[in-house]
């Protein structure tokens, strides 16, 4: 028989948007905004939807390990708490009567439900970090029967359905109750599973793990992977340990949901109000010797990307020797949106690109402002397809990853591939820069932008700057030049616009509301 509330959504014919009415009733107000009512499942009337006021979430917001957080959840006495642990109780003793029926392997139901149905982690994941016995335990206080195979591994002493044995993930297999390899997964390489063993490198940002066949990988660990001091410290490391023999390469990846956001806003802000201009000199100067390391070590360094690949992240992925990106990667350099430009490297190899697309006899101009557009724009790849597109990847070297997990692995390939007779990249001091020809052809375009309310004032002065990089300076004819020249001119107007109140509003306001502010 149907629960009172859904024979009366039934007998109404209130099958949801269709119909206009379901479990929502969306109403427009006088002034034309929408109002959402919910259905009050007791007195089966709309009601308007308050946002509820959850002390469970708040209390373990902060909490960033998945297993403490969910732990305590599930034991909070609010609402919140006892919704979720009825929700888990249930969706536990569900699964496990699932297996043998839908399948013999819980890694199936797991995967599945991640493949199927975007879950972070399956069930018996989400059981492993609640723990075994607890997970038990709230199954038995809502009276739901547990599988006789999940009170067997119980019995047996193991304490868990999943485990990492020298870095190998391992399921529990019912039939000869023992653990085995989870299949695929050499195809895989999942730094936590790593977690064994003590890193070769670590700090607070970030942690340098031997995943195998003489391969380093650097993941980075800072909030929102937000690239400061110590993941630079990390990097170099790790690129001088290869370096001295011991070790093929370099991988520089994650399995976060985000490659990285970028530089540490907050470090450089607090610094820029308070006017210390030699020490931003240094903390700029280190960021481009450190992507410029990774261009010019003595062994292959490859980046293996995922999610948001902003800023930073973005300039040490285009120095890097090549770079393995998960489909899904979202590439930009986006600096502009807090008064700055690319300062680690990053409009100095837009210009080296600009150079590398000219032909002799071609016309320059329209090449330029091709590579030009994405930076003062901030133009962010929806794709790491798009990327090339924009000229922030290059194809001969930057592969797409389609299954976007896989970007480790097939990152660390290319390091082996790579370190056989390895030779670092020439310097290079044949860079064209088409000077005031090139200057004034991109103010142009940049008074286009500003006539089609396009860019601010304040973006129009960062704008020209940028130009005024990716021209080499105010030359008086096209000459070749060096990447160490471009780069202090780099370095210069990222510092002069650090030394602007505006550029300090629009970091502040960036890290305020998480959006940027056009002044």
């Amino acid at each position: 028989e149907n629960p009172k509330w859904l024979q009366h959504l039934l007998d109404n014919k209130w099958y949801g948007r269709k119909s206009k009415k379901g479990f929502y009733l969306m109403e427009r107000k006088a002034d034309g905004s929408k109002n959402f009512k919910a259905l009050n499942l007791k007195t089966l009337e709309y009601e308007d939807s308050i946002k509820p006021k959850l002390p469970s979430v708040g209390d373990t917001r902060k909490i960033e390990i998945l297993d403490k957080r969910l732990q305590t959840l599930i034991d909070h006495e609010a609402k919140g708490g006892q919704f979720l642990r009825e929700y888990f109780a249930e969706l536990f003793a569900y699964s496990a009567q699932r297996v043998p029926e839908i399948t013999d392997h819980l890694y199936s139901i797991d995967d599945a439900m991640r493949t199927g149905y975007a879950w972070d982690y399956g069930p018996f994941e989400y059981w492993d970090f609640v723990g075994l016995e607890k997970g038990i335990e709230i199954a038995k206080e809502y009276d739901l029967a547990i599988a006789d195979w999940v009170s067997d591994i119980s019995k047996a002493g193991f304490t868990s359905f999943y485990k990492v044995e020298n870095g190998v993930k391992k399921y529990y297999d019912i039939d000869s109750k023992s653990y085995k390899d989870v299949p695929g997964m050499d195809a895989y390489i999942i730094l936590e599973n790593f977690s064994h063993k003590e890193p070769v490198i670590q700090n607070s940002e970030c942690a340098v793990h031997d995943i195998g066949d003489g391969v380093l990988c650097v993941e980075f660990r800072s909030k929102s992977n937000a690239i400061g001091e110590g993941i630079g410290r990390g990097i170099s490391e790790a690129i001088d340990l290869a370096e001295s023999g011991q070790y093929r390469g370099v991988v520089i990846g994650n399995n976060a949901k985000n490659f990285t956001v970028g530089a540490n806003l907050m470090n450089i802000g607090m610094v820029a109000m308070q006017k210390e201009f030699d020490k931003l000199d240094k903390m700029v100067d280190s960021f481009q010797q450190l992507t410029m390391k990774c261009r010019y070590s003595n062994v292959p360094v490859v980046a293996a990307t995922q999610g948001y690949v902003f800023g930073g992240g973005c300039e040490i992925t285009m120095h890097c020797d090549a770079s393995r990106l998960a489909a899904e990667s979202y590439i930009g350099l986006v600096e502009v949106g807090v008064g700055l430009l690319p300062g680690g490297g990053g409009t100095k190899e837009m210009a080296v690109r600009a150079s590398d697309s000219f032909f002799e006899g071609d016309v320059q101009m329209p090449t330029l402002i091709e590579h030009f557009k994405p930076v003062v724009t901030a133009s962010v790849a929806t794709s790491a397809y798009e990327a090339y597109n924009l000229n922030l990847m290059d194809s001969k070297k930057d592969q797409v990853v389609v299954n976007g997990k896989r970007n480790i692995y097939e990152a660390k390939k290319a390091v082996i591939n790579m370190s056989e007779n390895y030779q670092k990249p020439i310097s290079r001091n044949d860079i064209m820069v088409l000077g005031r020809s090139g200057l004034a052809t991109l103010y142009t375009a940049i008074n286009e932008f500003k006539l089609g309310n396009y860019m601010s004032d304040y973006d129009v002065e960062i704008a020209r700057k940028v130009a005024y990089v990716m021209c080499g300076g105010d030359l008086t004819s096209p000459q070749k030049v060096s990447e160490q020249y471009l780069l202090d001119i780099e370095r210069e107007g990222f510092l002069s616009l650090l030394g602007n109140q505006k550029t300090l509003d629009r970091i502040q306001y960036m890290l305020m509301n998480n959006k940027p502010l056009r002044n």
